[in-house]
């Protein structure tokens, strides 16, 4: 039921992302930069694209009026939904929300929003991402402008204050983060929104217990309550990995274990990024505005959620990939395969083949 559902929204979404650009030759452009999303492990470059020209391209991420909010809109609607139509007969079942800040490694000053963070040159970007069950998916995101600007745990509350009123009614809903996120302040507000959390702390974060006591000190699946933050008592999970010990505490009063089972679910978000990055052309941006790298991130957001949703351990991400946009966007194979004919006409015509063709009534 879930993946009949899951498919009904996948093809309900990829028909209006369709229909958003107002004239053919926008659409022309959207359907090549689907196919180009689409292609794990070849180069995300508008040179690669079929169809338009790495111009033409150009002017639909950098310059158009065609409405990419829109289709923010309707991608993380249908996101929301397929979690309710996944939980559905459940009762509170248990969403998960990771929030993570991730570097896209830039140089020079001619990209938008480059600066340097923990000594990474880069697009500093804070992602919200959701899993619940088989679905896995990045849903919005904040860029981290420098010094003087929203922190990153400013950045990460406004992620989640966005989540609809109606998913918070329906999930117990457990906020994951690693220790970039541990402040007070981030503690506090994702309490003010009603949700719990699983949050990385530094071995060095003091505790209100009697003497000079930090996490470090206190035992695996212990009770803490830290110094700056005392309003509620945690429960504690540590790990041993070698050389390094590493440290999680938990709103919900879990044991040692089941903190780091918890914690270790935002690696789903690890993957995300690794992936986004390597396979469906993140780290590739190379546009100079700011509304170029807002389609690009949609782009990517779209075309992994889109994957995920049709991947399977039968199938490589790339497999999954031509599979979802061949079920999706049947138009987007049509063009490949026409454009592919017309490159080979004169290679036919070498070997005495004349080739033709033309659409058939349905």
């Amino acid at each position: 039921m879930y993946k009949q559902v899951s498919g009904e929204r996948t093809h309900i979404l990829s028909q209006r992302i369709l229909d958003i650009p107002e004239t053919l030759y926008q659409r022309r452009s959207l359907e090549a930069s689907l196919h180009l999303f689409h292609s794990p492990g070849q180069k995300t470059k508008f040179s690669q694209a079929e169809g338009v020209s790495p111009s033409a391209l150009s002017r639909f991420f950098n310059i158009y009026d065609w409405d990419s909010d829109r289709c923010w809109e309707e991608m993380q609607d249908t996101q929301w939904r397929m979690l309710l139509d996944a939980a559905r007969h459940k009762r509170r079942p248990r969403l998960r929300l990771s929030v993570d800040l991730t570097t896209v490694e830039k140089v020079g000053t001619q990209l938008p929003y480059v600066s340097v963070y923990n000594g990474r040159h880069g697009i500093h970007l804070v992602v919200l991402f959701a899993e619940y069950g088989e679905l896995k998916f990045p849903i919005s995101y904040r860029i981290y402008q420098g010094k003087h600007t929203s922190t990153p745990v400013t950045l990460a509350l406004d992620l989640l204050e966005e989540v609809p009123d109606f998913v918070g009614k329906r999930f117990q809903v457990c906020v994951l983060a690693d220790s970039g996120f541990e402040s007070a302040v981030f503690l506090d507000g994702v309490q003010r929104l009603g949700f719990e959390f699983v949050v990385g702390v530094r071995s060095n974060r003091r505790t209100d217990h009697p003497g000079q006591v930090t996490v470090a000190d206190c035992p695996h699946g212990g009770y803490v309550n830290l110094a700056n933050w005392p309003l509620e008592t945690l429960s504690l999970g540590r790990m041993d990995r070698g050389d390094r010990e590493f440290f999680a505490v938990s709103s919900e009063l879990l044991e040692g274990d089941d903190i780091l089972a918890e914690g270790k679910r935002r690696w789903a978000l690890e993957s995300f990024f690794k992936e986004g990055k390597h396979q469906f052309g993140l780290a590739q941006f190379a546009l100079r505005t700011a509304r170029g790298l807002d389609r690009w991130i949609l782009m990517v957001f779209l075309a992994f959620t889109l994957t995920t949703l049709h991947r399977s351990e039968a199938l490589t991400l790339k497999e999954a990939a031509r599979l979802a946009l061949y079920a999706l966007f049947p138009e987007v194979r049509l063009n490949h395969l026409l454009g592919q004919l017309r490159k080979e006409q004169e290679f036919l015509r070498q070997h005495g083949y004349s080739l033709s063709y033309a659409r058939c009534k349905l």
